[in-house]
């Protein structure tokens, strides 16, 4: 009896120490520490002091705010407030109620609040967790709050707004307000169009008229590009090769001579890229697309010298920019050495801010024009990755098309804050 006693009393001895022991507060007492936590962190803005206002926020933190545009992370918000407090304007909200719900463990809260504000009254919400036992604001959304009697007219106050904001969201687009004011640009030369900027990262997407971003083009001469990488990747081409002018004539009167590699690529001589196209051949030119995924060629023995001036083949904006970053990054399936020496190839022009690197196109589709510019910027140890689109409005007038797909494209980088004015 003795034995069963003393195993019974270890086995109970046993359990009681697996089990885990949760020191917890009062419920009550750990929402009165919340309550002040958020007191203080709202009166932090009111009384300027920077460091203890983004301070509460977690490393992961996200700050939502009024303006549909208006989407931080914790380090984006800093960037945001900084400007803010370094000049005195910042803002005091004062909670007019709020309610707090906890987790079982006493680790999580969500509360929801109405707040007082230059705006009138607001709805916060959010989320607060509990690391390495201090409180941290992990989400906070700020909302106005509407009258549902004042609601019919501010949904119609701003409808146009809402409908022009609505594609620039859809697409993850930073700053869409930004990105709006690219609409000009294309006002200003004439041009219907769109232009889609991404970074190394691909998570932060810029431009205008995303509606267009997945719609699919002839890719023109900017095939010169691709044409190139696998042209140098099957020998078919080296970087000292001539293309030779045999005396006929062509189109423009700086293709009628003999042409190296790089000149071709920058005179953009299409009977040149032609030849290229017909040494690779159509079994082989097809296989290398494959391989790198370039849009959607349709290329054949009969149309492997004008696949990407006619026809239907169709590569989308998004779909150049993706390829032209993986290019960058050298992950294509193909040799460092020829993706090297296409990049030095592609450089356009150089500065003591910035290296644009890519190449233009033009095409004709149903009797409309259209062209492109795909490529990239260096500047301040950043990347930035492009495809801009553009079409006259009048299609009868095309004196500024050429220049435009340049012009626009660099003018964005620059309305963007990207590279200097």
């Amino acid at each position: 009896m003795k034995i069963k006693t003393y195993l019974a009393l270890f086995l109970v001895t046993w359990l009681n120490i697996r089990q885990p022991v949760f020191a917890q507060q009062p419920e009550d007492k750990v929402k009165a520490t919340l309550n002040l936590f958020m007191d203080q962190w709202h009166n932090n803005a009111a009384t300027g002091n920077f460091e203890a206002y983004t301070g509460a926020m977690s490393q992961q933190g996200v700050y939502i705010g009024t303006d549909a545009t208006e989407h931080w992370t914790t380090s984006e918000f800093r960037q945001w407030c900084k400007p803010w407090f370094d000049r005195g304007r910042t803002w005091s909200f004062k909670a007019v109620n709020r309610n707090i719900y906890l987790n079982a463990e006493r680790t999580t809260a969500w509360f929801d609040e109405v707040l007082t504000t230059r705006m009138g009254l607001c709805r916060g919400s959010g989320v607060i967790s509990k690391h390495e036992g201090e409180w941290k604001i992990e989400q906070y959304v700020l909302s106005p709050t509407v009258p549902n009697d004042l609601m019919k007219r501010v949904t119609e106050e701003k409808r146009e707004a809402d409908s022009l904001l609505v594609p620039y969201i859809a697409n993850g687009v930073k700053e869409p307000a930004a990105s709006l004011k690219l609409q000009a640009l294309f006002d200003k030369y004439r041009m219907t169009g769109t232009i889609l900027i991404t970074d190394t990262s691909n998570r932060e997407y810029y431009g205008y008229n995303p509606a267009r971003w997945d719609s699919g083009y002839l890719p023109a001469s900017t095939f010169k590009i691709v044409n190139t990488l696998i042209g140098l990747e099957t020998g078919a081409t080296d970087t000292s090769y001539v293309f030779l002018w045999k005396g006929d004539a062509r189109k423009l009167p700086e293709w009628e001579r003999n042409l190296k590699l790089r000149e071709a690529f920058s005179l953009s001589c299409v009977p040149c890229y032609q030849e290229l196209a017909r040494k690779i051949g159509s079994e082989t030119m097809n296989s290398y697309l494959a391989k790198l995924g370039y849009g959607s060629m349709d290329v054949g023995p009969g149309n492997i010298d004008r696949f990407w001036l006619e026809g239907r083949s169709r590569i989308t904006p998004r779909q150049q920019v993706g390829f032209i970053r993986r290019f960058y990054a050298e992950t294509l399936p193909l040799s460092h050495n020829v993706m090297k020496a296409v990049k030095e190839i592609m450089v356009v022009e150089t500065t003591d801010n910035y290296r644009l690197s890519g190449k233009t196109g033009w095409a004709v589709r149903d009797g409309n024009n259209y062209g492109w510019f795909v490529g990239y910027v260096e500047t301040g140890g950043k990347v930035y990755f492009v495809a801009t689109l553009v079409e006259p409005r009048d299609q009868k007038d095309v004196t500024d098309f050429a220049a435009a797909r340049k012009l626009i494209t660099m003018e964005a980088f620059r309305i963007l804050g990207f590279i200097g004015r």
